[in-house]
């Protein structure tokens, strides 16, 4: 394998994905709505793209780490919801659908790849 490949498909590239995309997510949520800038799109858009990318950005690592982390990514999507109020922004649960649904394709295309990759495994 590529030393590039195995960088990337490392537990600490995973890591560093989680914590990196946690960081930024978490900054763009919770940062008050006056100091937000125009973006085009919805608001549930907004929210699917970013939790998918969020999951995205550690799906390449070991699977079960990778449910795991997803897993904490739709929990932390419901409290930031719940934090939301407190800092002149608006907690509305279905932007935490939308949070868990963007984390749920992601979760879906990683779960088909690691399936189709067991299966051409295990045939050969």
């Amino acid at each position: 394998m590529a030393p590039l490949l195995i960088l990337l498909t490392s537990k600490q590239a995973q890591w560093i994905g989680f914590v990196l995309g946690g960081v930024i997510i978490s900054l763009s949520t919770l940062t008050p709505i006056e100091h937000l800038p125009p973006a085009p799109g919805s608001d549930k858009l907004h929210h699917l793209i970013g939790f998918g990318g969020w999951a995205l950005m550690c799906a390449f690592g070991p699977f079960r780490q990778f449910l795991i982390m997803a897993t904490f990514i739709a929990l932390w999507g419901g409290v930031i919801e719940l934090i939301q109020p407190y800092v002149n922004r608006y907690g509305e649960w279905l932007d935490f659908f939308a949070n868990s649904l963007g984390v749920l394709c992601t979760v879906t295309i990683k779960t088909l790849f690691h399936l189709r990759i067991a299966r051409s495994i295990s045939s050969s």
